[in-house]
């Protein structure tokens, strides 16, 4: 009985073991489209952006995540954070990528806001290169700030 206790445990372990792994084609597969999380699904792009519209409490960062940040449709989400560090609620945020090799762009992303939190869908991004995003805050009805940083888009 004792044996048949040992043998019930290992093959749970072994089945354990071999349901958290990829099957050799697939990891094969995700190991040549280059880096990806640990389910095997490409990084998302994440950008974060510091502002300063020069007023009280008009500072902070803006953190932007493309996913997959790669060519073709993207998801775009962005989050606003205050002086404090804590989310802050602005009253407008516009996105836009530019490819200045290229002379691509501006493709604006048509970001909206969802309580706070603001998402967009179908970004289509024509090629890979360092791309310009500009971000645009307006913290109240008169004052707001563009600011940019590079970001890399993949193949």
């Amino acid at each position: 009985m004792l044996a048949e206790v040992a043998v019930g445990v290992v093959v749970l372990v072994i089945s354990t073991v071999l349901s958290g792994t990829l099957p050799g084609r697939a990891a094969a597969e995700a190991a040549a489209e280059g880096p990806a999380t640990a389910g095997g699904l490409p990084a998302a792009s994440v950008t974060t952006i510091p502002f300063d519209a020069g007023i009280p409490g008009g500072t902070g960062k803006v953190q932007i995540t493309l996913d997959p940040g790669r060519v073709g449709a993207n998801g775009v989400q962005a989050v606003v954070y205050g002086p404090d560090g804590g989310l802050s609620a602005v009253p407008e945020l516009r996105l836009a990528l530019t490819l200045p090799a290229q002379d691509i762009g501006p493709l604006d992303a048509r970001i909206r806001d969802t309580g706070g939190y603001w998402t967009a869908t179908g970004l289509t991004v024509p090629l890979a290169g360092t791309w310009t995003m500009k971000v645009t805050v307006r913290v109240s009805d008169l004052d707001q700030v563009t600011v940019s940083a590079p970001v890399r888009i993949t193949g």
